[in-house]
């Protein structure tokens, strides 16, 4: 797994990333009362899912790899399912900062 910190260029790009995407949620919240953000809301979870998710794979994706490789492989999948499935639940995913607090895990 490789190396990073929230204030290195990988961690400010990814953070500059999730933030907005959850940002995106909250404002979509108010339009689902409207009955207009629910739609859009899936959309931002599609985007979150391949960019964060595109990257956390790189990230611990690996040809040869160690048993502690394989296991922290495994708690980050772990960490990824949890906030796909919140995400993904209508309102819950709108107002929770799932990307966010799944990069920042991740880097920490």
């Amino acid at each position: 797994m490789a190396e990073g910190n929230l204030t290195g260029p990988e961690g400010i790009l990814m953070l500059m990333i999730a933030v907005p995407l959850d940002l995106a949620g909250i404002i979509l919240l108010v339009l689902s009362f409207f009955g207009v953000g629910i739609p859009f809301s899936f959309l931002l979870d599609v985007l979150g899912m391949v960019f964060i998710g595109g990257w956390l794979l790189i990230r611990t994706g690996s040809v040869k790899s160690t048993k502690g490789v394989q296991k922290v492989a495994q708690k980050t999948l772990k960490r990824f399912g949890f906030t796909l499935l919140a995400e993904l639940v209508p309102f819950l995913g709108d107002v929770y900062p799932g990307w966010t607090i799944l990069v920042w895990k991740e880097l920490k």
